[in-house]
């Protein structure tokens, strides 16, 4: 028994090629030849575990990256705006990616975290707030190390971009006072965070601020 009843419908005969346009090109000019039955079955894999996260397009917005994250240190995605991930604790965290690769193939050997497109005070009294700043250099679609920093280790960002916020004055027609994405450097993270994965037994930094 078929959607359409008892019978199969017969499939139409293959056209590609057989349609001519005004100007007298066969249509259409891509024949779907190229086998991706094992794309398709891992792309469904991945899907099926994002889904159990809660994320829906696993490859749109970092949505694999953000699957690995969450995966690898059993957090729970956060639908509402704000944090990105809560422990059973229900301690809140901020998960950044950093790529080392750029979108035109390049290999970049200086490498920050991006914030807001357009960061307010709500912004960084939100990030003060969270336990745990996460942060994921993927070399394309692999981890290459992930560090974990304590929010009170970027209070010198939190306190300079909130200088410079406090700087713009009254805000005008409603819009709170913004920047444009401030960004941090990820040799920041390094020297006053810890190395999670791969592991390396290190501990924070204390003495540093």
């Amino acid at each position: 028994m078929t959607l359409f009843g008892d019978d199969e419908l017969p499939l139409a005969k293959s056209d590609v090629g057989g349609k001519v346009s005004p100007d007298g090109a066969h249509l259409p000019v891509l024949e779907p030849t190229g086998d991706i039955a094992c794309l398709l079955r891992q792309g469904t894999e991945i899907q099926s575990e994002a889904t159990l996260q809660g994320i829906h397009n696993v490859f749109d917005d970092g949505g694999y990256k953000e699957l690995l994250m969450l995966s690898l240190f059993n957090l729970r995605k956060l639908h509402r705006e704000g944090d990105d991930a809560e422990d059973a604790e229900g301690r809140r965290y901020e998960m950044k990616t950093v790529a080392r690769v750029s979108s035109s193939g390049r290999r970049k050997t200086s490498l920050s975290i991006t914030t807001e497109h357009t960061l307010t005070q709500t912004n960084i009294d939100r990030y003060r707030a969270t336990f745990l700043w996460i942060v994921a250099v993927f070399d394309q679609s692999v981890p290459e190390v992930i560090y974990e920093i304590p929010s009170a280790k970027l209070e010198p960002y939190f306190a300079a971009w909130e200088a410079k916020l406090a700087s713009q004055g009254q805000p005008v027609g409603g819009a709170p006072n913004h920047m444009n994405n401030p960004k941090i450097p990820l040799k920041w993270i390094q020297a006053h965070g810890v190395q999670v994965w791969p592991s390396t037994g290190h501990t924070y930094n204390s003495g540093a601020s």
